[in-house]
């Protein structure tokens, strides 16, 4: 049978491809806001997953920062509180000058071998108050050096003003008071009276160091170190100055 004017083929061919695309577009309508709102989820939630990428690496960017901000002022205050820590990896490299008495005079080979760059004015019987002349005097050339070890209570009694004195001609320099062994005056704690006062002063505790080893560092006479003793006494300065001046840890010793 033909239909007038359209060919039967023809007509039905139409009619399937007006069926096709009504049921596509129905699909379409149906399933398309679905795929849209999926898309639209996805695409949700990979930017919240990059935010929270974002948000973490602002986090560790911002603590990465307070922890340099926070090194950088460790630093800065540590080289305020050991400016010497800058010019130094070691206490033997200083200029270290030593004024002192038949103590220190005892010692004086293994100081400079310690202190190749140090020097050292030692003399038998010199008091605290003949210290103070010395000190005045180096001062004044500019001569003492980058620390000033004291070793002058063995010889006199002490008042706690005449070490302030000598810490004051020091200046800004860091300043180190020997304790004294074998002495039965009060020069020691004098000393540490004052030195607890000052920042830049410290105690370097020659009596209690010595004590313990007594017969194998210290003469006949008691008081004065032998060549081991000596040895020690140089040593325990350069650990000192090392840990207090520039901040260094004190060395393990053996046993």
């Amino acid at each position: 049978m033909k239909r007038r004017g359209i060919p039967a083929v023809l007509y039905y061919l139409l009619t399937a491809v007006m069926c096709i695309t009504f049921c596509t577009g129905v699909y379409s309508f149906f399933t398309v806001p679905a795929q849209a709102k999926e898309e639209a989820e996805e695409i949700e939630r990979m930017l919240r997953q990059r935010q929270e990428e974002a948000e973490e690496r602002r986090r560790i960017a911002m603590e990465e920062a307070r922890k340099r901000r926070e090194e950088e002022q460790r630093l800065a205050e540590e080289a305020a509180r050991y400016p010497l820590k800058q010019r130094y990896s070691d206490a033997s490299e200083m200029y270290i000058v030593g004024i002192g008495d038949s103590v220190m005079l005892s010692a004086l080979p293994q100081l400079y071998n310690t202190f190749p760059n140090g020097y050292f004015d030692a003399v038998f019987g010199r008091t605290i108050y003949e210290g103070k002349v010395v000190t005045q005097q180096l001062a004044a050339q500019d001569a003492l050096g980058d620390a000033v070890i004291f070793s002058l209570g063995a010889n006199s009694y002490i008042e706690e003003s005449d070490v302030e004195e000598l810490i004051g001609m020091c200046g800004d320099r860091p300043t180190f008071w020997m304790s004294t062994y074998g002495v039965s005056n009060d020069s020691t704690q004098k000393m540490q009276n004052v030195v607890a006062r000052h920042e830049n002063a410290f105690m370097i505790d020659w009596g209690s160091y010595a004590y313990p080893h007594a017969s194998q560092w210290i003469l006949a006479d008691g008081l004065h170190p032998n060549a081991v003793g000596s040895e020690a006494y140089a040593g325990l300065i350069r650990e000192v100055i090392n840990e207090q001046a520039l901040n260094k840890k004190p060395e393990e010793k053996e046993e």
